[in-house]
């Protein structure tokens, strides 16, 4: 009876798996087929030239990808530093009512649709009636609803990770007369580094792929970056114009993009698996 449980769950999870790889080995094969017939037939202008006006045939993403670039940076030193120092204090202060309040703010806003992030943070920071800085639609306001979202999903990773090592290493430490703070960051963050790591990564291939929230705080734009009071040109964004275009050309530059963002999103994932593995060896 128990082999036939075994058996009968096995194959349940493994149902369970290729229903899950489907949609992703489809996605990749469709945008393939689409889009990467473009990118062979000029690889140099794809990377480093803009998009072409309909009707014309060429060009690339090249200011789409400088300004991903650009805007995940921005996001990171945001997010990176708030959201590692949230994990830490909920991770070593679990029990206090500001861990816990953070703690569930943060499962909160990880279910947030981020459309909403981003209409938050234009109507406050950007907005011509209500922002703080009173800039419009700007890279900088995109950069900072990108870096919210990615700070609850890095701060629970980080805390996941330091509250994986073992008691025994922190009385030990203890013991030897370290201070609280000593014990933190002499003995928990360098053998939790690499879990860090890996929390900044899954928070940064969240945000690689999102389009709502930079649509709305910072628009539409098809030209290079020049300054973070403006509009910067993205991938995601690029391609929800260009994929919703009635133009054949740029049909094809969308579907070539998001198989470069797909192989981004999916190389981050793929590292991000290498440092957890890694950690756990470790723990």
């Amino acid at each position: 009876m128990r082999r036939v449980k075994a058996l009968f769950y096995s194959s349940l999870s493994l149902l369970c798996l290729l229903l899950l790889f489907i949609p992703l080995i489809w996605i990749l094969v469709e945008a393939t087929v689409r889009g990467g017939y473009y990118i062979l037939e000029r690889p140099l202008e794809f990377f480093t030239d803009i998009g072409r006006p309909p009707g014309i045939p060429g060009g690339g993403i090249g200011h789409a990808l400088q300004g991903s670039l650009y805007l995940l940076a921005m996001a990171l030193l945001i997010g990176a530093p708030l959201g590692t120092l949230t994990g830490i204090y909920t991770a070593e202060r679990r029990n206090s009512i500001i861990a816990k309040i953070s703690r569930f703010v943060s499962d909160v806003i990880v279910e947030f649709p981020t459309i909403i992030v981003g209409i938050v943070a234009y109507l406050t920071l950007a907005s011509r009636i209500t922002g703080i800085f009173n800039t419009g639609p700007a890279a900088l306001i995109a950069s900072f609803s990108l870096g919210l979202i990615m700070v609850p999903i890095t701060a629970r990773s980080v805390e996941a990770t330091l509250i994986s090592i073992s008691n025994e290493i922190r009385e030990g430490a203890y013991s030897l007369g370290l201070k609280d703070r000593q014990v933190l960051f002499r003995i928990l963050i360098p053998i939790a580094k690499s879990g860090i790591v890996t929390a900044l990564l899954i928070g940064l291939a969240k945000i690689a792929g999102e389009s709502a929230p930079i649509i709305v705080s910072n628009g539409i734009s098809n030209f290079w970056f020049s300054n973070w009071t403006e509009p910067a040109a993205s991938i995601p964004v690029l391609i929800y114009v260009y994929g919703l275009s009635p133009f054949n050309e740029w049909q094809t530059l969308a579907w070539a993009a998001s198989l470069i963002l797909l192989l981004l999103v999916l190389g981050l994932g793929f590292l991000a698996r290498m440092v957890t593995k890694e950690v756990w060896v470790r723990v």
